[in-house]
Parts: structure tokens; sequence; C-alpha cells
């Protein structure tokens, strides 16, 4: 067994080992639609659930030549199809998965309301992505769409993580001291990272990385003249916005990382915490000062998720510690 229970290994139960597949999986997926967002390939396929009428990317002479005579109108990228339909069949590989999973906690006699809370909301969240999905190719990537399926998407890697953590938690609350911590700073937490997880989105969504060239100043302003009312269309204001929620995020998660060096069962977590920090900002300023490149911002909004994740199992780890007695979801 591994030291840490939010990690063990000495656990064989199919729950477990599903709800980390899938989770990987989800992932992935994100990962796989950050490339296609960065790369410019969301709308290489302008139709939806194919491609041009295809089920794959057209490839050959043939196929791309009834693809050009289908969209008149969209020249054809063969690169960028792939990626964009790369990016489906992951998700779509992705949504069975959880659908599996779902249904096998929904269908277990012994379970929780813990776990039908957590089957219910991975088959809403899974409809919910499917149709953000297609939203965001019939919408012509609507920025509102595009951020509503990221967020609905990491919502869906969270809720996979929490299954996986749930079930790998010890069976014994007695191991705890459950009433030693309160939740409150953990939930502060929790909705700063996703507060400043959504900004980034916006940026993203908007392709305001680069409204800023340079750092610590804005185009050679140390604060531009922000447009409140535009937060939708000035491209600086949005990318201000989001170096302004960076520096909250960092304020409040670094005493919330060493509040978490204090207490012994979480001094591996606030570890994490500080390290996950101080490397996505240091990102953060790579990114702008690289101009962004795509390699670079992957591994950016990779340690975001990181971050979020940490905190989550922090989060699920003191409301174990508080509850007066555990019943597992898993078998």
């Amino acid at each position: 067994m591994t030291r840490y229970w939010f990690i063990s290994t000495n656990n064989n139960r199919l729950s477990s080992k599903l709800a980390l597949f899938t989770f990987i999986l989800a992932f992935i997926v994100i990962i796989l639609g950050a490339y296609t967002r960065l790369t410019d390939a969301g709308l290489s396929c302008p139709d939806w659930p194919h491609c041009y009428g295809f089920v794959t990317a057209p490839h050959t002479a043939s196929q791309i030549q009834d693809a050009a005579q289908r969209y008149p109108a969209m020249p054809i990228d063969v690169k960028k199809a792939w990626t964009e339909m790369t990016h489906r069949y992951f998700a779509g590989t992705e949504g069975i998965f959880i659908l599996f999973l779902s249904l096998y906690i929904l269908s277990r006699k012994n379970g929780g309301i813990k776990s039908k809370f957590i089957g219910a909301a991975l088959i809403l969240l899974l409809c919910s992505q499917v149709t953000l999905g297609m939203l965001t190719v019939t919408e012509k990537l609507k920025p509102v769409i595009v951020l509503s399926h990221l967020l609905n998407g990491l919502s869906i890697l969270s809720v996979l993580w929490w299954a996986f953590l749930e079930s790998y938690l010890p069976s014994k609350p007695a191991a705890f001291n459950r009433n030693s911590m309160t939740s409150l700073p953990f939930w502060i937490a929790l909705f700063v990272i996703i507060g400043q997880i959504t900004l980034g989105g916006w940026v993203s969504t908007h392709y305001a990385g680069l409204a800023c060239v340079d750092f610590p100043y804005c185009n050679g302003q140390i604060m531009p003249i922000m447009q409140w009312n535009n937060l939708n269309s000035d491209l600086i204001t949005i990318h201000m916005l989001h170096r302004i929620g960076a520096l909250v995020a960092a304020v409040y998660l670094s005493f919330f990382g060493i509040y978490l060096l204090t207490k012994t069962s979480f001094r591996v977590l606030g570890a994490h915490v500080l390290v996950l920090l101080a490397l996505q900002v240091t990102l953060g300023i790579l990114n702008i000062m690289w101009l962004r490149p795509v390699w670079l911002a992957l591994i950016h909004q990779s340690v975001a998720i990181l971050l979020l994740l940490t905190i989550i199992t922090a989060l699920v780890k003191v409301t174990i510690n508080r509850e007066s007695r555990y019943v597992s979801w898993s078998a």
C-alpha cells in the first residue's frame, strides 16, 4: 500500500479502477480540447457529429473533393480536421465509460446517498457536455458556449476524481480527528481556483492571451485603461482581469497552503498546493513573455487542473474528518 490514502494502490475494487480509468480519460479529453482550441482547429469540421459528412476527417482525394462540394465556403485543412475528430473520438469513448460507471454506481443496492448523487451528477453532466459539444460547432465557437463546455468538462473531471477518492477512503472514521478543522478555508480555496480557471477560460475563448505582450506591464503600461462595459469584447480588459484574478488567487492559495502545512495530516497536500501554485505563476508569466507557445499553454492549463484536483482532495479529506460516520459507495 502506498503511503498516502488518497493515492492508495492496495485496492482491487471494480469501482475504484473504473473511476480512475475514466478520470484519466477525461483528463486526456480536456487536454485534447485545449490543443484543438489553441491550434484553431475547433471549426475544422463544420458539422457535428460528422466531419464534412464523414465519420472520419476527409483524407482521400475523393473525400476531399466531396467535402468541398458539400461545404464550398469552408476550406479543408486535413490536419486540423483530424485534430478535431481525434478529440471527438476520445470524448465519445469517455462518454461511454462515464455512462457505464454511473449506471454501475446507481445500480448498487448498498450505495449511500453520496454515491447516488455522484452517479446522477455524472449522467446530468454528460448530457450537458454532449449538448454543449454540439453547440460549440453549430454556434461557431461562441465564447460563452465554449467556456461552458470547458467548465462542464472540468466538472465531470472533478466528480470523477471525487468518486475515485470516495472509493479509497479508509473504512474506519476513527482514524481521523473528526472535529479538529473547519471546512470553510477549503471551500473558499475551491471557489477561488474555480473563479481563476473561469477567467482563464474567458481569456482563451476570446484569444486574449496575447493582448498584453509584456510583464509586469501591459503593452508598456502598468495598468492600462479598463473598459468594464466591454468584458465580452475588449481583449486588454479580459486579459488584465485574468491577471488581477491571478494575484488574488496567488495570495489566498499561498496562505491556504501554509495553513495546510501546519496540520499534520495535510502537510503533503499543503506542499503540493504551494509547489503547483509557484509553478503556475511562473508558467503564466512565461506564456506572456514567450508569446504563448502551444506546448507551454497546455502545461499551464494542466497545472491549473492539478491545483484544482489537489484542493478537491483536501476538501474531501477534511469533510470525511468531520463526518460522524462514513458509508462507502464502493464494493
